[in-house]
């Protein structure tokens, strides 16, 4: 390379730049998503703090609800460190997408305990319960390390666990999380097929709107006010028609640019 070459060329990124391959407002908007991801936890640990007396009284071990924020804490810091090892640009064939990797494989390892928690804040130690808690994690593990589909035995396992809060706090709004959890499947497939990086953000703030929603279903529970079926079946009925009307538009994004460190 001639002096003249060495001239123009565009040194290469440091530091934070060098880890991601996204263009700048795309990298704002994914991380950011990321980080409200990450802080929502805390969200669910106030509420319970603020509400404490009701919500002692309602579950039977109700110390485990802060071990189960601690967990879903960890769980966020393992994403964000697959995310990274993935330059957070995701593509399939990644371990933040459809390969196992250690970091994604500590994520749902870390979810599936909060979960346990959970359920054992809310209806106490039964150990057949915790049995079938505990098999399902395994089975999940053993289809995520062999590289089968091992999704549906995630999926039961927050079933259960929503049926535990809706016991402990007879709110029927906490179902709506089941219903996130879907749209969370829904802009994630969308993200394999467009590659628009975009997208990464939407999975993100979604698959943590579920916390969102048992918090709300705790607050509304302890200030007498627990929201209604009727309620809960419009926002599911609304969210899943406009996911369904924007599907078409959604699924024409454009990839993203790599930008090549």
């Amino acid at each position: 390379m001639n002096e003249e070459d060495k001239a123009g060329a565009q040194p290469a990124p440091v530091g934070l730049r060098a880890q991601i391959d996204l263009p700048a407002p795309v990298a704002v908007w994914v991380l950011g998503a990321h980080a409200i991801a990450l802080l929502t936890p805390l969200l669910l640990l106030w509420v319970v703090y603020a509400n404490w007396d009701y919500v002692a009284e309602q579950a039977n071990v109700p110390a485990l609800f802060y071990v189960a924020v601690a967990f879903m804490m960890a769980s966020g810091a393992f994403e964000f460190a697959q995310n990274t090892a993935d330059r957070w640009y995701l593509l399939p064939g990644m371990g933040s997408t459809t390969s196992p990797a250690l970091a994604d494989f500590l994520f749902y390892m870390c979810n599936a305990l909060s979960m346990m928690a959970l359920i054992t804040a809310c209806v106490g130690v039964i150990w057949w319960l915790l049995a079938v808690c505990a098999l399902l994690a395994g089975v999940f593990a053993f289809l995520y390390l062999t590289g089968r589909p091992p999704y549906m035995a995630f999926g039961v396992l927050g079933f259960i666990s929503t049926f535990a809060l809706y016991f402990t706090f007879g709110n029927p709004i906490v179902f709506l999380q089941m219903v996130t959890g879907q749209l969370t499947l829904y802009f994630f497939t969308l993200l394999l097929k467009t590659r628009a990086q975009a997208l990464h953000g939407c999975v993100a703030l979604v698959s943590t709107s579920g916390l969102w929603v048992i918090a709300w279903a705790i607050h509304g529970s302890a200030q007498g006010r627990p929201q209604s079926w009727v309620l809960l079946v419009v926002l599911a009925v609304a969210a899943g028609g406009l996911a369904l009307a924007l599907k078409p538009r959604l699924g024409r994004l454009r990839a993203t640019p790599r930008r090549q460190g």
